[in-house]
């Protein structure tokens, strides 16, 4: 005849404390890993954002080179760029 395991309900009691305190801890133990991923998670967010922005203003840029080449050759003395949605006046001269 084989064993029987049986619990008494003091063993159940204790399994079922224990086993509480462990779920516990590993709640704690998994905010605070999810927080540290979640906080990476928004930080390569917001730096891909950063990036995607300074890369759309490469076109910005390039016109303002192009728009300021064009005023030496008419010698306008100004040009406007914008930036960001932000009209930037960029003095031209030409020193001798």
């Amino acid at each position: 005849m084989t064993p029987v395991l049986a619990l008494t309900t003091d063993d159940a009691k204790t399994i079922a404390i224990v086993a509480a305190s462990v779920f516990v801890l590993l709640g704690l133990l998994a905010a605070w890993v999810m927080k540290t991923v979640v906080q990476k998670v928004v930080a390569a967010v917001i730096l891909a954002g950063l990036a995607l922005v300074a890369w759309s203003q490469r076109s910005a840029v390039d016109q303002c080179v192009q728009d300021v080449r064009a005023s030496l050759s008419t010698d306008t003395g100004q040009v406007t760029c914008t930036f960001f949605g932000t009209d930037v006046d960029v003095p031209v001269s030409v020193t001798p």
